[in-house]
């Protein structure tokens, strides 16, 4: 697993489309996680 800070998955996910983007908290050690739905979109 890898933690990710908001801007990294901004960037990890240009040319995608974003549709949501969750975040969540889990563990003993709160660890900041995202929740992330997106698609690429289509090439026409």
């Amino acid at each position: 697993m890898h933690f990710f800070n908001r801007a990294l998955v901004d960037a990890l996910a240009r040319g995608w489309t974003l549709g949501e983007v969750a975040p969540l908290e889990e563990g003993e050690l709160p660890q900041r996680l995202w929740r992330i739905t997106q698609t690429k979109p289509v090439l026409r």
